[in-house]
Protein backbone atom coordinates (compact mmCIF):
# COMPACT_ATOMS: atom_id res chain seq x y z
CA UNK A 1 0.00 0.00 0.00
CA UNK A 2 1.24 3.70 -0.92
CA UNK A 3 1.36 6.06 1.61
CA UNK A 4 -0.44 9.16 1.22
CA UNK A 5 2.07 12.19 0.36
CA UNK A 6 2.94 14.37 3.56
CA UNK A 7 1.06 17.91 3.14
CA UNK A 8 3.58 20.76 4.37
CA UNK A 9 2.74 24.17 5.19
CA UNK A 10 3.73 26.42 3.14
CA UNK A 11 6.32 28.67 4.15
CA UNK A 12 5.34 32.37 4.50
CA UNK A 13 5.51 34.26 1.04
CA UNK A 14 9.13 36.62 1.45
CA UNK A 15 8.46 39.94 3.01
CA UNK A 16 11.10 41.86 4.22
CA UNK A 17 11.73 45.54 4.63
CA UNK A 18 15.15 47.41 5.49
CA UNK A 19 15.59 51.02 6.15
CA UNK A 20 19.15 52.64 6.83
CA UNK A 21 17.80 56.02 7.76
CA UNK A 22 18.16 59.38 9.61
CA UNK A 23 15.20 59.85 11.70
CA UNK A 24 12.76 62.41 11.09
CA UNK A 25 9.78 62.82 13.14
CA UNK A 26 7.73 64.16 10.48
CA UNK A 27 8.57 60.55 8.79
CA UNK A 28 7.58 58.52 11.52
CA UNK A 29 3.85 58.19 10.77
CA UNK A 30 4.26 57.98 6.72
CA UNK A 31 7.09 55.24 6.99
CA UNK A 32 4.82 53.17 9.51
CA UNK A 33 1.72 53.73 6.92
CA UNK A 34 4.19 52.29 4.42
CA UNK A 35 4.79 49.20 6.06
CA UNK A 36 1.32 48.48 7.62
CA UNK A 37 0.40 48.88 3.35
CA UNK A 38 3.15 46.63 2.67
CA UNK A 39 2.30 43.93 4.70
CA UNK A 40 -1.50 44.01 4.37
CA UNK A 41 -1.92 41.81 1.42
CA UNK A 42 0.57 39.26 2.70
CA UNK A 43 -0.80 39.15 6.35
CA UNK A 44 -4.41 37.30 6.81
CA UNK A 45 -5.83 39.56 9.37
CA UNK A 46 -6.22 43.31 9.18
CA UNK A 47 -5.57 43.34 12.83
CA UNK A 48 -2.14 41.85 12.11
CA UNK A 49 -0.97 44.88 9.89
CA UNK A 50 -2.43 47.74 12.89
CA UNK A 51 -0.62 45.51 14.71
CA UNK A 52 2.68 45.80 13.04
CA UNK A 53 2.05 49.39 12.43
CA UNK A 54 1.72 50.57 15.95
CA UNK A 55 5.04 48.79 16.60
CA UNK A 56 6.82 50.38 13.54
CA UNK A 57 5.87 53.51 14.76
CA UNK A 58 6.76 53.33 18.37
CA UNK A 59 10.02 51.19 17.06
CA UNK A 60 10.91 53.98 14.54
CA UNK A 61 10.32 56.76 17.30
CA UNK A 62 13.86 54.81 19.33
CA UNK A 63 16.26 56.04 17.09
CA UNK A 64 14.81 59.38 16.14
CA UNK A 65 14.93 60.38 20.12
CA UNK A 66 17.78 58.25 21.46
CA UNK A 67 20.34 57.75 18.91
CA UNK A 68 23.43 59.72 19.34
CA UNK A 69 24.32 60.18 15.80
CA UNK A 70 21.15 60.58 14.13
CA UNK A 71 21.80 56.73 12.16
CA UNK A 72 19.07 54.00 12.60
CA UNK A 73 18.27 50.93 10.76
CA UNK A 74 14.90 48.86 10.39
CA UNK A 75 14.51 45.44 9.31
CA UNK A 76 11.07 44.25 9.36
CA UNK A 77 10.76 40.08 7.79
CA UNK A 78 8.37 37.65 7.47
CA UNK A 79 9.79 34.38 9.04
CA UNK A 80 9.67 31.01 10.54
CA UNK A 81 9.72 29.89 14.06
CA UNK A 82 8.73 26.39 14.67
CA UNK A 83 6.85 25.68 11.63
CA UNK A 84 4.84 28.87 11.69
CA UNK A 85 4.78 32.05 10.03
CA UNK A 86 6.45 35.34 12.45
CA UNK A 87 6.92 39.16 11.78
CA UNK A 88 9.73 40.47 13.09
CA UNK A 89 11.29 44.29 13.59
CA UNK A 90 14.26 44.81 14.73
CA UNK A 91 15.91 48.58 15.13
CA UNK A 92 19.00 49.20 15.90
CA UNK A 93 20.99 52.37 16.87
CA UNK A 94 23.77 54.27 18.96
CA UNK A 95 22.74 55.64 22.27
CA UNK A 96 24.28 56.86 25.39
CA UNK A 97 24.50 55.33 28.83
CA UNK A 98 21.72 57.05 30.20
CA UNK A 99 19.19 55.55 27.56
CA UNK A 100 21.25 51.86 27.84
CA UNK A 101 20.17 52.09 31.51
CA UNK A 102 17.22 52.78 31.49
CA UNK A 103 16.08 50.44 28.05
CA UNK A 104 17.76 47.86 30.85
CA UNK A 105 15.58 48.57 33.51
CA UNK A 106 12.46 48.50 31.11
CA UNK A 107 13.47 44.93 30.35
CA UNK A 108 13.94 43.67 34.14
CA UNK A 109 10.76 45.41 34.75
CA UNK A 110 9.03 43.15 32.20
CA UNK A 111 10.80 40.01 33.16
CA UNK A 112 9.42 40.87 36.76
CA UNK A 113 5.64 41.50 35.30
CA UNK A 114 4.52 39.05 33.02
CA UNK A 115 1.26 40.72 32.97
CA UNK A 116 2.24 43.37 29.43
CA UNK A 117 -1.50 45.25 30.07
CA UNK A 118 -0.44 45.76 33.84
CA UNK A 119 3.42 46.70 33.50
CA UNK A 120 1.96 49.20 30.85
CA UNK A 121 -0.43 51.03 33.37
CA UNK A 122 2.33 50.89 36.34
CA UNK A 123 4.19 53.00 33.21
CA UNK A 124 1.57 55.26 32.36
CA UNK A 125 1.59 56.34 35.89
CA UNK A 126 5.27 56.55 36.18
CA UNK A 127 5.31 58.88 32.90
CA UNK A 128 3.34 61.74 35.06
CA UNK A 129 6.25 62.41 36.08
CA UNK A 130 8.38 62.05 33.53
CA UNK A 131 10.15 65.54 31.85
CA UNK A 132 11.09 64.52 28.77
CA UNK A 133 8.69 61.77 26.88
CA UNK A 134 6.69 59.15 28.16
CA UNK A 135 8.81 56.73 28.18
CA UNK A 136 5.36 54.62 26.68
CA UNK A 137 6.61 53.20 23.25
CA UNK A 138 8.37 49.61 24.29
CA UNK A 139 5.49 49.21 26.66
CA UNK A 140 3.11 50.14 24.55
CA UNK A 141 4.48 47.59 21.79
CA UNK A 142 4.25 45.05 23.92
CA UNK A 143 0.80 45.24 25.73
CA UNK A 144 -1.18 46.83 22.40
CA UNK A 145 0.76 45.08 19.44
CA UNK A 146 0.98 42.02 21.55
CA UNK A 147 4.57 41.69 20.94
CA UNK A 148 7.55 39.73 22.39
CA UNK A 149 10.32 41.78 22.88
CA UNK A 150 14.53 41.61 23.19
CA UNK A 151 17.30 43.37 23.17
CA UNK A 152 20.86 43.25 22.50
CA UNK A 153 23.95 45.61 23.36
CA UNK A 154 27.53 45.53 21.67
CA UNK A 155 29.15 48.97 22.64
CA UNK A 156 26.85 52.08 22.45
CA UNK A 157 25.43 49.79 19.88
CA UNK A 158 21.31 48.64 20.87
CA UNK A 159 19.29 46.67 19.07
CA UNK A 160 15.73 45.83 19.90
CA UNK A 161 13.63 43.14 18.48
CA UNK A 162 9.63 43.00 18.43
CA UNK A 163 8.50 39.55 17.67
CA UNK A 164 4.52 37.91 17.01
CA UNK A 165 3.35 35.18 15.43
CA UNK A 166 0.96 35.81 12.54
CA UNK A 167 -1.08 34.01 9.78
CA UNK A 168 -0.80 34.77 6.15
CA UNK A 169 -2.77 34.68 3.41
CA UNK A 170 -2.78 31.50 1.48
CA UNK A 171 -1.32 32.66 -2.24
CA UNK A 172 -2.61 29.37 -3.88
Amino acid sequence: MASAPMLRRPSPPPAAIRLDFTPEGRLISRTSKYVSDFYRPVLAHPADSDRLMLAAHDLLENPAKYSTDRLGQLEIALTERGGHPVLRIRTSNRTCPDRLSELRRFFEESRCCADAIAHYDQLIVRSAQRTDGSGLGLARVRAEADMELSYSVEGDQVTIVAETPVEVKDRG
